[in-house]
């Protein structure tokens, strides 16, 4: 494995703010930056060991043991990337919100685009198959050709902003008209339809656990609804708008500005355990908003907030066990690599890899 710190000038360490209890890291050390020729990046994705990114000129493909990216490409998109980009070792897929394109790991040149009628959605890829939203229709297309397989319109004038989830041969999908439709995969017909406008409005995102599907109201509630029919299991209550939720071995995380992250059990809808993030007093140990999505691995949840400060939690009891402020202001995101690092992007566009020490 290449030693990327000689490629990098050295390592840069940085002071937590204080923290009482034991389990306290000392500091940050930055392993790794790779300029992308973007001001703008959206979430990367990690697949096979590897990175894709995308922002407002170009996306690309990264090893993270490598100082050099392995692929850089303007891709020529009406707009900035603003969704992760989805793929495989033989596709990478990215949009902006008036097109959506498929590449060849290697090759400039785009396979397909597809230009918005309306606006494009967050799409999701599985296998040879494509599932978007572009303004209330929802398409199926072919990730190799672009082909459109089939096409289902729910009603005029709403948006299909979040991805549809994906559950053995049905397809789920909040378009925000209050309904969540349960489709058949291979045509697009409709299985069932549950309309709950006056309570959920419509469904921020949708993300299996198991048999339940853990879905975010338009306000502060959060949902667990069996796949068979959409019949809700449990509901909770934030008491504030939710962001997003995080899904991960059984658990639902989400952050309130109530000033409380939550782990809620999605078999029950029971709450595991919350962590109070601010009392709103202005003390030192008030965190700021975070608006980026949680995330975890190996056994911790990472919650980064807008004043560029990583929050470092346990996942099986919510204590805080580091919080180090990063070495520059970063766009609102960060992905866990291979090994233990994190990637995070700057402002100015450079992505760069990062290890708690200590």
């Amino acid at each position: 494995m290449i030693d990327r710190r000689r490629f990098l000038g050295g390592t840069l360490a940085l002071g937590l703010a204080p923290l009482t209890g034991a389990g306290a890291t000392s500091g940050l050390e930055v392993t790794g930056r790779w300029p992308t020729g973007n001001r703008r990046l959206a979430p990367p994705s990690l697949v096979d060991g590897q990175v894709l990114y995308a922002g407002d000129a170009t996306l690309g493909r990264l090893d993270p043991a490598r100082a050099q990216p392995l692929w850089s490409t303007p891709h020529r998109l009406p707009g900035a990337a603003v969704f992760r980009p989805r793929g495989d070792g033989d596709r990478v897929i990215a949009g902006s919100l008036g097109q959506l394109a498929a590449w060849r790991p290697g090759i400039d040149a785009a396979r397909w685009r597809y230009t918005a009628q309306t606006q494009i959605g967050t799409p999701c890829l599985a296998g040879n198959q494509l599932y978007f939203g572009d303004g209330h229709e929802l398409l199926a297309f072919d990730a190799n050709s672009g082909a459109i397989h089939w096409r289902f319109a729910a009603i005029a004038d709403t948006r299909i902003s979040y991805a549809p989830v994906l559950a053995g041969a049905t397809l789920f999908v909040g378009p925000g008209d209050g309904r969540l439709y349960a489709l058949d995969r291979a045509d697009g017909q409709p299985r069932w339809v549950v309309e709950r406008m006056a309570e959920w409005q419509y469904l921020r995102q949708l993300l299996l656990s198991g048999d339940v599907l853990v879905a975010g109201g338009y306000k502060e509630k959060l949902y667990g609804l069996n796949l068979v029919d959409g019949r809700q299991r449990w509901t909770f209550s934030a008491g504030n708008f939710i962001n997003s939720q995080h899904v991960a071995d059984g658990v639902a995380y989400l952050w309130s500005p109530t000033g409380w992250l939550y782990a809620i059990d999605t078999d029950s809808g029971a709450v595991r355990w919350r962590q109070r993030t601010s009392d709103y007093r202005g003390g030192a140990a008030d965190w700021a908003a975070v608006l980026a999505e949680l995330v975890t691995a190996d056994g911790k949840l990472y919650a980064l907030d807008l004043a560029s400060v990583l929050h470092v939690l346990a996942v099986d009891n919510g204590a805080e066990i580091a919080r180090v402020r990063l070495p520059e202001a970063v766009q609102p995101w960060l992905l866990p690599l291979p090994g233990g690092e994190l990637l995070f992007g700057s402002r100015d566009g450079v992505l760069f890899a990062a290890r708690l020490s200590g």
